[in-house]
């Protein structure tokens, strides 16, 4: 079944002298489109309420009735695994009177409102309720929870609140491949930890920073030690993704250090359309997903989750995990806060992408990659 959305708002987009086919002749999105509310509500209908959106992973549902509650921006839901073995994803909802049913991480066997307690199986099929025969005729059609689609994806649970969208196996078929070349270990990966903070900035302005490196010699001192972006990265397109693998550059660096003998894999720095950006440093197994969630027209939350084979958190992950949501991401949260203010200038509206494919160490196409998908989104 599909579900109506809210109407778009009336804003006649303009798009300047963006070319969605030629990344070398285009220039970049329109500054309004960083900050104008009625844009905002456009990416909200046209783009995350019809994209796979990252959640969480198998290793938090692991048991029948274990629950995971997340979001889509301002819809919640939640993810359960049925007697069945099954994971199913559903509005977080009462079918009654629109109570959230579910908070954080849990394990139900009967999922019982808090309101007027009506009862529903993690099968979302409604139970029971006081009252129910005065509602005999409208209860087979309309009381069992709302289905989400869900799919899982390396072990990592996306879900679309379109029904109708092509799966994402279907839209991203390479990048899994490249995935398990680059980790052997992912299956057994399991989420250890999560960060969370906010950032004064469009979620696009932060997506933008982070698909190209042109800022990264003298943003980044402590990533360009620890990676080789000199012409040794290699880029790999594949439907709503990219990848680009970098060799590692010195063992002894300022990021954390390395030991020949106990690197299990390299560098894969990849993306997922429209806010995931799944990143492998070399080092022992691991995984970062970094996702860019939007809170408002000028604001988003940045979201690290990190994965390692076991739970422990060993004296070396820890320093890891700081160096990525201290030292990285705060230097590039200064500068994304600090385009984002400058997107408000009189003496700026659109840029120029710098293209120079036999240079990855600064070319920004993949920026037009991007921003091409959310061009043909809001434009049709």
């Amino acid at each position: 079944m599909n579900y109506p959305l809210i109407p778009a708002p009336a804003c006649p987009l303009d798009a300047g002298r963006f070319d969605p086919a030629s990344p070398e002749g285009s220039w970049t999105l329109p500054a309004e489109w960083y900050h104008e509310p009625a844009i905002f509500q456009l990416e909200r209908q046209r783009i995350f309420f019809k994209s796979w959106i990252y959640q969480c992973h198998v290793s938090d549902l692991k048991a029948p009735g274990d629950y995971y509650t997340g979001n889509v921006l301002d819809q919640s839901l939640v993810i359960l695994r049925g007697q069945d073995g099954d994971l199913r994803a559903f509005f977080n909802v009462c079918s009654h009177r629109a109570h959230p049913l579910l908070q954080g991480q849990g394990n139900t066997k009967l999922i019982v409102c808090p309101y007027h307690q009506w009862c529903y199986q993690p099968d979302g099929r409604f139970r029971g309720a006081r009252g129910r025969d005065a509602l005999k005729d409208w209860i087979p059609e309309n009381a069992d929870l709302k289905p989400i689609r869900l799919e899982t994806y390396g072990g990592l649970v996306f879900v679309n609140l379109d029904q109708g969208a092509v799966p994402l196996a279907d839209q991203a078929p390479k990048l899994l491949k490249d995935m398990y070349a680059c980790c052997p270990r992912l299956d057994d990966l399991v989420r250890v930890k999560r960060f969370e903070r906010p950032v004064a900035a469009n979620w696009k302005t932060v997506v933008d920073n982070n698909h190209e490196c042109y800022h990264c010699a003298v943003n980044h001192k402590s990533l360009m030690e620890l990676v080789d972006y000199d012409n040794k990265a290699v880029w790999s397109d594949d439907g709503i993704t990219f990848t680009h693998t970098v060799e590692p550059k010195q063992l002894d660096n300022s990021a954390y250090k390395l030991k020949a003998d106990e690197i299990e894999q390299q560098a894969l720095f990849s993306f997922i359309f429209p806010n995931v950006i799944p990143l492998f440093f070399p080092g022992r197994a691991h995984l970062v997903m970094f996702q860019i969630l939007p809170t408002g027209p000028e604001t988003a939350a940045i979201r690290h989750d990190f994965f390692f084979p076991d739970p422990e958190l060993t004296k070396e992950r820890q320093e890891f995990m700081r160096w990525i949501t201290q030292t990285l991401a705060n230097e590039d949260m200064v500068l994304c806060e600090q385009v984002q203010t400058g997107l408000h200038s009189l003496g700026y509206r659109q840029g120029k992408f710098v293209v120079q494919r036999d240079h990855v160490e600064y070319s920004e196409h993949h920026v037009h990659f991007f921003q091409r998908f959310v061009h043909q989104a809001l434009m049709g």
